[in-house]
């Protein structure tokens, strides 16, 4: 907190039991907090926020870079949970971040603030019926909740939101060279990714979520910060460290009423306390959250109540299915360290840097870790060249962002540090092309594990289980590795060689991701695993490469570390995304692939219950008064980062609620 400011009105259980508010929002995360700050413009009317999480804002936690650390020890906010083992990827367990805490996951995210393009709204409206959702209806949503300060001539921005939004503070040197590669595959530039005029496809300049003092500017800080929550606090109600543990609805099941709520202290995690609601419930709990709260209220598919002795209060099959999310894998090359955030390795680096943060608000530290991303899709790949076609075999023109036919399908980030989920040895400066689907067709759903509230439910996760995101995962991996390939002939002045890619040695690749240390993902995975039910992860021998060996190497002595770095060098020189084949990138994506912690459509909306959750003014199908309004409700996951869609269903969600209430006071 600043000095001088009064501390943050964070209320617990026991302040909120037996009270009655015209609304109550379930979770304080990032369409809660838009939600609560849109409905509580109002002072006549009351609303109650139920976060699990606390405030806990702090100085280190704000800064921009370091915040996207999952492991910087002071993100008190940070929470993960692991997928069931999935079969195709060695029985991984895929580990799922996520922030507890006032403003959610805006407080860890990469701070990217991407609509998406407006063909993939008219899809909504057109493929899934919901024509109140097409590209026309939600771009007001997009400009009223921000404040575009790095591009204040462009109308098709807003100017007059909440979430201020910035070019990243400092180029890295190797940038320009990623756009001439970009160029050289047939991929337009663009400077503003959510300009609804520019191409589908391309490589385009992105928007940062930051303040004018190089602050992360997180949902909790845009929507409701210190000044809001007390300004308001006779009439808006933040409650943390609670969880809800059920939804409690009218007899005949078409109301709900109020919210048992349980402290998230052990000392008091069995004490039960009831909110009650006046007017509507609005359950922004989040794509795996969300679905498990209306399971453990009753509402859900029957075959997965009854195991639980649950009775049923609303039979909706759709809760928690069509899980969806954005699959990545990275290829990793090595650069001089002064053009990637590996510079900061450096401590005279750092403190310079530092320097620059704290009296400028500038420099590395001010920024995200992704200044560019690439997006396009396959169809439009010529796969004997890696390059991209502006018009397709029938003459259609495959850049119109306004048809659903060009939704592009992948993104590929450009992340100047390794995100790899293990660190590669011997200090490497590294740069990743982070390959992501977008459009995946890979299909999970969330169950319940338990009748407890506090425990994680059951993440099918839907990674690569569907053969037509392996093979897209394939092709835009080889296209990442063609656009590697441009970069270093493009007049980059210095070595760019392969560190991690496919078709290098597999053993030395698991020798990276088995070996005991403190934050692999791996020896995570088993310290948390529940024995009876995730088996022991088996890693398949190594597919016999093409190339030069490294087992001999890589386990002979401790001072092989030399020789075992040149002849991987010499191995990855061998392979280029001519040669390497598709079991190369199969096996290296099983062992690299990460979610990327886009989770969505679990309470998708549909017109028809019985394929969906809610309807098109976010009312869960049946009842009267109970809402939802978080990235659960997408009929299809957006090819964008999924902040700003969002916030964009919280903002309309906000202005449904006031319009249904006003339309019953004039009546």
């Amino acid at each position: 907190m600043w000095p001088l400011t009064p501390a943050y009105p964070e209320l617990c259980a026991a302040d909120v039991d037996g009270k009655t508010y015209d609304y109550i929002i379930i979770g304080g995360g990032t369409a809660g907090c838009v939600l609560a700050s849109r409905l509580s413009e109002d002072p006549s009317v009351s609303v109650l926020v139920l976060e699990k999480g606390r405030v806990k804002d702090n100085f280190l936690s704000r800064i921009p870079l370091l915040s996207q650390n999952f492991f910087f020890p002071f993100l008190q906010v940070v929470s993960s949970r692991f997928s069931e083992p999935i079969s195709y990827i060695q029985n991984r367990a895929v580990r799922l971040w996520t922030a507890e805490g006032v403003g959610g996951a805006t407080r860890i995210n990469g701070m990217l603030l991407t609509r998406g393009i407006p063909g993939g709204y008219n899809q909504w409206a057109q493929d899934f019926g919901l024509t109140e959702w097409g590209w026309d209806e939600v771009e007001p949503y997009f400009r009223k909740s921000e404040n575009a300060v790095g591009r204040p001539g462009a109308v098709h921005r807003g100017h007059k939101g909440p979430i201020e939004n910035r070019l990243p503070a400092t180029v890295l040197g190797c940038l320009p060279y990623v756009v001439r590669a970009a160029r050289a595959v047939g991929l337009p530039v663009h400077d503003d990714l959510n300009d609804p005029e520019a191409s589908a496809q391309g490589i385009f300049s992105l928007d940062q979520t930051v303040d004018a003092g190089g602050r992360r500017l997180s949902a909790y800080r845009a929507w409701l910060n210190e000044r809001i929550a007390n300004e308001r606090k006779a009439h808006l109600a933040v409650c943390t460290g609670v969880i809800a543990s059920r939804l409690v609805a009218n007899g005949d099941g078409t109301r709900i009423t109020g919210v048992q709520i349980r402290p998230v202290d052990a000392k008091e995690s069995r004490r039960e306390y009831l909110a009650r609601a006046r007017r509507e419930v609005i359950v922004c709990s989040g794509t795996i959250c969300t679905p498990q709260l209306l399971m453990l209220s009753g509402i859900g598919p029957r075959e997965r109540l009854e195991p639980f002795g649950i009775p049923v209060v609303k039979a909706i099959p759709a809760v928690g299915a069509n899980l969806s999310d954005h699959t990545s894998t990275a290829i990793v090359m090595e650069l001089p360290s002064k053009h990637t955030f590996h510079c900061l390795d450096n401590p005279l680096v750092f403190l310079w840097q530092l320097f620059l943060y704290l009296f400028l608000g500038t420099g590395l530290l001010a920024t995200a870790c992704t200044p560019q991303s690439i997006f396009f899709r396959t169809g439009t790949v010529d796969e004997k060249t890696m390059t991209i076609k502006a018009r397709d075999d029938g003459g259609s023109d495959t850049m119109d962002a306004s048809q659903p036919c060009n939704i592009p399908d992948i993104e590929i980030m450009i992340n100047p540090v390794n995100c790899l989920m293990e660190a590669v040895p011997n200090g490497k400066s590294l740069f990743s092309w982070y390959s992501t689907l977008v459009q995946p067709h890979s299909r999970g759903h969330i169950e319940l594990a338990s009748t407890d509230p506090a425990a994680h439910p059951r993440v099918i996760y839907p990674m690569l289980s569907d053969s037509r995101d392996i093979a897209s995962m394939r092709l835009s991996t080889r296209f990442s590795m063609r656009l590697a390939e441009e970069f270093a002939r493009s007049g980059y002045p210095h070595p760019a060689p392969l560190t991690v890619a496919p078709g290098m040695d597999m053993g030395y690749l698991d020798s990276l991701y088995t070996k005991e240390k403190p934050n692999n993902s791996w020896s995570l995975w088993k310290q948390h695993r529940v024995p009876d039910k995730v088996p022991t992860v088996n890693i398949p021998a190594p597919v016999p490469a093409r190339v030069l060996p490294l087992e001999k190497t890589t386990t002979s002595t401790s001072g092989s570390n030399s020789k075992t770095e040149k002849a991987l060098q010499s191995q990855i020189r061998e392979i280029n995304w001519q040669t390497v084949t598709d079991n190369e990138i199969d096996q290296y994506a099983k062992r690299v692939c990460v979610s990327s912690l886009h989770i969505s459509c679990s309470c998708r909306m549909s017109v028809d219950p019985r394929e969906g959750v809610v309807d098109q003014k976010l009312r869960v199908h049946g009842f009267e008064n109970l809402r939802i309004a978080d990235a659960s409700v997408f009929p299809k996951i957006p090819s964008a980062h999924t902040m700003a869609p969002t916030v964009m269903v919280a903002e309309r969600c906000a202005d449904f609620i006031k319009s249904a209430w006003a339309e019953r006071k004039g009546k």
